[in-house]
This record gives C-alpha cells, sequence and structure tokens, in this order.
C-alpha cells in the first residue's frame, strides 16, 4: 500500500491502540463514455483522459493507526500507471460486518464527489461518520461510482505543509494561523488543496473525527521546487479563531487535487 505520510495531530488520547479493519471493495457502478476538459484559469490544466471505471482501486479503512497519525483513515491503493479521481460511496458497517442504515458518511478531502487525485501507487482520504449510531462504526464497504484518470504530474513527495502564525513563524494547528507555506519538493509543477480541520474531543480508546472541514483559499498551483505562501481569511480564519479560544485540537492538510471549489 502506497500511502502518503500525515503530519501528527495532537490527540487527547495518552494511548491510542491501533485497529485495522478489512476494507471491502465495493461493486464497480456505473461507466460513462466520453471525454471531458477541465479548464482553470491562470492554474495549469489537467485533462480527463479516460471516464471508464475499471477495477484498478483497493481500499482499507483504518480507525486508529497510532504513531500520531489521523483517525479513520481510508487507504485507497491504486494499482494504475495513471492518477484517477475517484468518487465514493460508502456503507457503514458495524462489528459484525451488518450495514449500519442510519450512519452517513463522507470524507474531507472530497473522494466522495472527485475532488481527489490519486496518482498511481494510491493515496488517502479522511471519513466523517454522521447520524446515529456513528459510534458504533467499524468497517466501511466501498463502491466506486466513477474513477476518471487525468494527467497529473508524475511526482515522489507530498507537499510540504507549514502553518504560520501572525508573526510569521512556524506554528502547530493548535495555534492562530495567519497562513500557510506550501512547499514542493518535485521538479513539475503540482495543484494542491488545503483544509482547516478541528477534532473531535472523543473518549480514550475512541477514535477522533474531524467535526468541521474548512477550505482555505481554492485551487493552488506550486511550480516545481517552489514554495507558496496562502493568507488564511474569511471562513478559514473564523474556525481556526474559534478553535484557538475553545482550546481544540486542530490540522491544516493539503491533497492533490485538479478542480476549484464547487467546480
Amino acid at each position: 500500500m502506497a500511502m502518503f505520510p500525515s503530519p501528527p495531530i495532537p490527540s487527547s488520547h495518552e494511548s491510542r491502540p491501533s485497529r485495522f479493519a478489512g476494507m471491502r471493495a465495493g461493486p464497480i457502478g456505473k461507466i460513462l463514455i466520453g471525454v471531458v476538459a477541465l479548464t482553470v484559469a491562470g492554474l495549469v490544466t489537467w485533462d480527463i483522459v479516460d471516464t471508464s471505471t475499471r477495477e484498478r482501486l483497493t481500499f482499507t479503512y483504518v480507525s486508529q493507526p497510532g504513531d500520531g497519525m489521523m483517525d479513520q483513515l481510508l487507504l485507497i491503493d491504486n494499482d494504475d500507471a495513471t492518477a484517477v479521481t475517484p468518487t465514493l460511496s460508502f456503507t457503514a458497517l458495524d462489528g459484525s460486518g451488518e450495514p449500519l442504515p442510519g450512519v452517513t458518511v463522507t470524507t474531507a478531502y472530497g473522494s466522495d464527489r472527485g475532488g481527489l487525485v490519486v496518482p498511481p501507487g494510491g493515496g488517502y482520504d479522511v471519513l466523517i461518520f454522521g447520524g446515529q449510531p456513528a459510534g458504533e462504526v467499524a468497517d466501511v464497504r466501498v463502491t466506486v461510482d466513477d474513477a476518471p484518470t487525468v494527467r497529473f504530474p508524475s511526482h515522489s513527495d507530498e507537499v510540504d505543509v507549514t502553518a504560520l502564525d501572525d508573526q510569521g513563524l512556524s506554528t502547530t494547528g493548535d495555534g492562530r494561523i495567519a497562513a500557510v507555506e506550501l512547499t514542493n519538493t518535485n521538479g513539475v509543477p503540482v495543484t494542491v488543496r488545503l483544509v482547516y480541520l478541528v477534532w473531535s474531543d472523543s473518549e480514550p480508546g475512541q477514535p477522533q473525527q474531524a467535526e468541521t472541514v474548512t477550505p482555505i483559499g481554492d485551487l493552488i498551483e506550486i511550480s516545481g521546487d517552489g514554495r507558496v505562501t496562502v493568507p488564511v481569511t474569511g471562513q478559514a480564519d473564523a474556525a481556526n479563531r474559534a478553535a484557538v479560544a475553545a482550546n481544540r485540537s486542530a490540522s491544516v492538510k493539503a491533497y492533490f487535487a485538479t478542480t476549484p471549489s464547487g467546480a
């Protein structure tokens, strides 16, 4: 499984046991035939080159990976030579593998709406459970509704994310954030989106989940071996100030994307 490691997030747990629940790959869904071009003014343009859904994605749900990593991870293995932007749907399952019809499943990075680029090898998303009984989720069943391939630059590293305070100094997601510095160590340009995640205060032994997910800016292009500073304004600034005032755990994350907000 290839995935992009995530910087640690502060945790309310002193001890966080790892729990690996097997992800069931759902049935292949609808097949779309055609060619779609995505054009983003002023940014690198990636063309959708194939809109047929193929059995090239496999999934693993990890409730609590430990080692300071985020909880409720969906690991996505892309056994293909090209990047894809999947649209996934989910069924929450209990410990016996039975569906939990009252539980909704959404994502932080947008793999449930075609918003996440999964490069060759793989990537990950963060799952968010709502409704009752969300606390009983032990696994998820994944259905691939669509998985168009997309021309995305070949790269070896994720984008480095550094939160900056009002003085321009490095800070954590828990502190006051005035801007975010993104560093692309790949020799090719990439596009990413940024989100500010505020985490739940969970009971010991239970996973934390993202209570709120707030975009920072929109689609961001970073040149090869380049660096970009993105100001934290608007709703993201308000979310950060509220989280700091309430002493909440939070993170700033970047993920590969090709479409702007709302596209």
